[in-house]
């Protein structure tokens, strides 16, 4: 045999390649807002959008440079966190474009985790046979951000006189829970409403007839003319943070303030043979001088009659009394006078009988009374 001799076959150079992960929208964080329950970026609203990108570079010549991301084969995403508690689920919470091989990621991370995002590819070197393996890899991760400084605020007055006479009828007690200077989100926020009796505080309930609605929002709404005495507080603190408590109380008192009742004879003042009645008129006055209309609607009012004998006699309840001729003096030894006497009249306060409100159809009845014994 002759002799043989072998030649070397020479491969082309390797690549030189280049490979990236480009962050077009949005970041790997995010923040949680835990006060006002809100998420910094909002993937919902602003999705997070990844694109891979490739490019060549051959010193032989032999393919041209440039971006080779379209010649990408075996494309894989991976996404690895909770949304919910759960496993994001593909083409809902995370979006891939097959021709581009960007991620769209569409859904926000549950408050303090963390997760992954991956990708890995293949490229043919379509000189030398290889199979050139790109790899990349990105840490997801959501933190709540709390900064506290929480109070309770109210614009209402904590004590509220409440004048018969001026009725408010059903009216809101309001108040807000606060973060610095920013209101917190009624979602985020709890309010719970008592009412203080027998020395300690207890929760409203339906036969608190004063209470209308409320008693677990931040306004609660009562009624002016069952309430004689009555003490609220509201407790309100953050949903995820009850280290918070802040309380607030009221004081709703059935006020009479400064009055003064008077009584007039405006018939038979002075008694002739042929003065027939004698009738009197009895009126309650206010501060500014004012008469109170309907004023046996707030008072307990008595008018009372007397001939100077050590008696007297009961005529009428309310604002005006009557007397006839058989009751006059019947000598000048005697007097001829009309007394009245006014009394503050309660709320409507319920009936009770051993206990227990009285009932009618189902309905609780209630009744004023004068908050002083009578005195003649």
């Amino acid at each position: 045999m002759k002799k043989v001799t072998e030649g070397h076959i020479i491969k082309p150079t390797p690549l030189e390649t280049m490979f990236s992960m480009k962050e077009l929208y949005g970041t790997l964080s995010q923040k949680y807002d835990a006060i006002n329950g809100l998420y910094i970026a909002d993937r919902t609203l602003t999705p997070f959008v990844l694109k891979p990108e490739f490019s060549v570079s051959d010193i032989t010549g032999m393919i041209p440079n440039g971006d080779y991301t379209a010649q990408l084969i075996n494309c894989v995403w991976t996404v690895k966190c909770k949304v919910k508690g759960n496993a994001p689920v593909a083409g809902k919470d995370y979006v891939i474009n097959e021709k581009t091989w960007e991620l769209t990621l569409k859904c926000n991370l549950d408050p303090d985790t963390s997760g992954e995002i991956s990708f890995s590819a293949d490229f043919i070197d379509s000189r030398r046979g290889d199979v050139l393996k790109r790899y990349w890899r990105g840490e997801l991760s959501c933190l709540s951000e709390t900064q506290w400084r929480v109070s309770l605020r109210t614009e209402w007055p904590q004590r509220t006189n409440l004048i018969p006479w001026k009725n408010r009828g059903v009216f809101s007690i309001p108040v807000q829970l606060m973060n610095g200077d920013q209101k917190l989100p009624d979602s985020s926020s709890v309010y719970k409403w008592q009412v203080f009796e027998n020395e300690k505080w207890r929760e409203i309930d339906n036969m608190d007839l004063w209470y209308r609605e409320g008693k677990n929002v931040k306004a609660i709404s009562v009624e002016q003319k069952y309430i004689q005495s009555v003490t609220l507080r509201c407790m309100a603190w953050p949903k995820d943070n009850t280290l918070e408590l802040q309380v607030v109380a009221f004081l709703l008192k059935r006020y009479y303030g400064y009055y003064e009742d008077d009584l007039n004879i405006i018939e038979g003042a002075y008694i002739f043979p042929e003065t027939g009645r004698a009738v009197a008129e009895a009126s309650v006055i206010t501060r500014n001088g004012g008469h109170i209309a309907n004023a046996e609607q707030y008072f307990d009012i008595e008018i009372l009659y007397s001939r100077g004998d050590g008696q007297w006699w009961h005529v009428a309840h309310g604002t005006r009394g009557e007397v006839t001729r058989s009751m006059f003096p019947i000598d000048s030894t005697m007097t001829h006078s009309f007394a009245e006497q006014t009394r503050e009249l309660t709320a409507e306060i319920p009936i009770t009988v051993d206990g227990s409100y009285l009932l009618i159809d189902g309905q609780v009845i209630t009744g004023q009374f004068p908050i002083i014994d009578r005195d003649i």
